[in-house]
């Protein structure tokens, strides 16, 4: 099974030479690729099959990002860098040429700021940037000053796809500039832009593009069959938009 998916990538690998990537997609930042421990990958096959895709056109590294989720995701930093050495064990054992780093997705739950005022918790990069999502069904009252508790700390906030919070969205986009205002960075799921979360995010994600308001792009992939929207979004005209903008940061997190 994994020499047969190694000679499919393989020579998709070839038909997409690495140098016409621009440089902020050699490394995706938002992923769940630990098998079993959150809803992405349930298998390290799951795993090694998004991750020979991702070698095969041209990505350098990926940070992957389980969620920490009270009531529902109970992970901590031992169950995610347990995962990591499982998918590194697997990734030496195939001599695929990709960086693989975990960090976390936190819930800004009322358990985060326990966390937060712990200070252990797992950053994108040495700089302490951390990914963080807020709930998709309602407007959480107190965060703002979540936000602005991170942005106080060592650690830089970055926010999760912000177009899939539908109640953010408002006339001049003044919500989203607030929040912005307390440093928090935006991060863009570039699925959005293929409509995958519904029209109303897709909008919404051009009208944060069109204001400049993202900092980086990521994936958010959790399963392998999703893979073709990646391919998909590199071709879309609003990535490639905010990619020639100068605006995008991934590139900060490579080590290479």
């Amino acid at each position: 099974m994994f020499n047969h998916f190694k000679s499919l990538f393989l020579n998709k690998k070839e038909d997409i030479p690495t140098e016409k990537l621009p440089i902020d997609l050699f490394l995706d930042l938002h992923s769940h690729l630990i098998p079993g421990i959150d809803d992405g990958v349930k298998t390290i096959e799951e795993s090694m099959s998004i991750l020979r895709q991702f070698e095969a056109i041209g990505y350098k590294k990926i940070i992957t990002t389980p969620h920490i989720m009270q009531g529902v995701y109970e992970n901590n930093p031992q169950i995610i860098l347990q995962g990591k050495e499982l998918v590194l064990k697997a990734i030496k054992a195939e001599n695929l040429n990709l960086q693989f780093h975990a960090a976390a997705e936190y819930f800004l739950d009322a358990r985060f700021l326990d966390l937060l005022e712990d200070g252990n918790l797992l950053t994108l990069d040495s700089n302490n940037h951390i990914l963080v999502e807020l709930s998709y069904m309602f407007k959480q009252n107190n965060y703002e000053h979540i936000l602005l508790n991170i942005s106080q700390t060592k650690y830089k906030p970055i926010l999760a796809h912000p177009e899939r919070y539908l109640y953010l969205f408002d006339k001049d986009l003044r919500t989203f500039r607030k929040i912005k205002e307390l440093g928090v960075l935006f991060q863009l799921n570039m699925f959005s832009l293929l409509g995958t979360y519904g029209e109303k995010t897709r909008q919404i994600a051009e009208n944060l593009i069109h204001a400049g308001l993202y900092d980086f792009v990521g994936t958010d992939i959790h399963k392998p069959k999703h893979f073709e929207y990646v391919k998909t979004a590199h071709d879309n005209m609003l990535l490639q938009k905010l990619l020639q903008s100068g605006k995008i940061r991934n590139h900060q997190f490579l080590e290479i």
